[in-house]
């Protein structure tokens, strides 16, 4: 028996549901457009926004000169552009951050200055030993006093304190003993306050806080 050849209504039903693959670059740059927005958090960063744009750009071209093999060219648009919008805010952010950093200090945190729990002989990380009599800035809590006005030092934690039944003690390595320079003087607050200063490091330390900051500036 033979087959009679497909008639032409066959061939465009064919025609017209034939396979496309999907990009996978459009597929890779639409992640990477979503994870841009951890630029905000570490300049070089900026691998992502950068590497999104180009994938997503490439599988563009790519799906636009080969329409009937490749699909995702939607994904590629949204990945080129969370990318570069993610990057622009990314950035305007860790800008508005220096602008509040004074000249001439460097931005810490207080995960920096916490020991590896996976060395429990060392009190502190060789990171925080190298920033001995360093110029930092870095934002913290007043731990509550007695002393609401004309505080010439305190102490500062990462984490506003309430009561003493409500939070546990700060760890030593969590509090940095600030003192003011200059004779200068603040009042209590219980907001986040940022603070910058020479840093001393000393494990040693008589009172069992082996961080202390001579402050220059405060608000």
């Amino acid at each position: 028996m033979v087959s009679e050849p497909p008639a032409d209504d066959d061939l465009a039903v064919a025609s017209t549901t034939r396979y496309r693959a999907l990009s996978p670059a459009a597929v890779v740059s639409l992640v990477l457009g979503i994870l841009s927005f951890l630029t905000m958090f570490w300049w070089p960063l900026a691998i992502i926004p950068i590497a999104a744009m180009a994938l997503g750009w490439h599988a563009h071209r790519r799906i636009q000169a080969a329409p009937e093999e490749w699909t995702g060219l939607k994904l590629a648009q949204w990945g080129i552009g969370l990318a570069l919008a993610l990057w622009i805010i990314g950035y305007s952010w860790l800008l508005a951050g220096m602008r509040e950093i004074p000249f001439g200090y460097e931005l810490i945190s207080y995960e920096r200055l916490q020991p590896d729990p996976n060395k429990p002989m060392e009190p502190i990380p060789e990171s925080a030993s190298l920033m001995n009599d360093k110029k930092v800035y870095i934002k913290g809590y007043m731990k509550p006093s007695r002393r609401q006005t004309g505080i010439k030092d305190f102490i500062m934690c990462p984490t506003a304190g309430q009561c003493p039944f409500c939070n546990p003690e700060p760890k030593p390595t969590e509090m940095i003993h600030v003192t003011l320079q200059g004779g200068a003087t603040t009042a209590y607050t219980n907001h986040e306050i940022g603070v910058a200063g020479r840093l001393h490091v000393d494990p040693s330390d008589p009172g069992g806080l082996p961080y202390s900051l001579d402050a220059d500036y405060i608000h």
